[in-house]
């Protein structure tokens, strides 16, 4: 499968158009998973079909204050699939403070929402880089909850691309055996997601590759993201 990030419902549009199977929301400028006005989710969401699963970027856990989560609307989480939220900096307390940050985003969905939704545990491949958690620990933590089903492997620094190398590949079996699906990102082209496609992931993830001149700034290409799922496919 061929997961698309976007911006705008036009975005959306395009990305659906292309053959994407999941269109995920957020905002490249704040970061690899910088979050967008949680008011553009239920626009993107009206504008794709409800086959395609919806899936949003929360930004990094380090930046989600006590109050963050009651500043917005319980609406917004509705349509909601997959959320995610990186671990860049999140400190040695991070699974204390994922743990609460979860429950309070579950409680705050609307009724029935939070069941029909799930988390996703992000590894970033420079964890050392990010002052982030190493893929080891992630992949645990996300093994401790029926709540998170996907592991998303993925780079925080979006200028330099990360070899998936013998490491990587042992941490995506990890996270298989764990029950978990697996979705592979990281300023993947076609080239590399030929190349990955017997590394187990489930799902690519790409933005940039997708983009008019493969600017990860730039608008969502129809033929670029239908080119991206030939590569998936074949």
């Amino acid at each position: 499968m061929l997961l698309v990030s976007v911006r705008s419902e036009e975005e959306a549009r395009a990305a659906v158009a292309g053959g994407a199977s999941i269109v995920d929301v957020k905002e490249p400028r704040r970061g690899s998973l910088g979050m967008a006005p949680s008011v553009l989710w239920g626009r993107v969401r009206a504008a794709i079909p409800q086959s395609i699963r919806l899936s949003v970027a929360l930004g990094e856990l380090a930046e989600w204050t006590e109050d963050a989560v009651g500043s917005i609307p319980a609406e917004h989480w509705r349509g909601v699939a997959f959320r995610k939220v990186g671990l860049a900096g999140a400190g040695s307390s991070w699974r204390r403070n994922w743990r609460r940050l979860r429950a309070q985003i579950d409680a705050a969905c609307p009724a029935g929402d939070a069941a029909a939704s799930g988390w996703v545990a992000v590894a970033y491949f420079d964890w050392k880089l990010a002052w982030a958690p190493d893929p080891e620990s992630v992949i645990a933590e996300a093994a401790s909850t029926d709540r998170c089903t996907w592991v998303l492997f993925d780079t925080w620094d979006k200028t330099r691309r990360v070899a998936v190398d013998a490491s990587a590949l042992g941490w995506i079996a990890r996270a298989k055996t764990a029950g978990r699906s697996v979705a592979l990102a990281g300023s993947l082209d076609e080239s590399a997601i030929r190349r990955l496609r017997s590394s187990g992931a489930d799902l690519f993830a790409v933005r940039g590759a997708a983009c008019r001149g493969g600017d990860r700034n730039g608008t969502i290409d129809v033929e670029r993201v239908a080119r991206l799922v030939a590569a998936a496919d074949s």
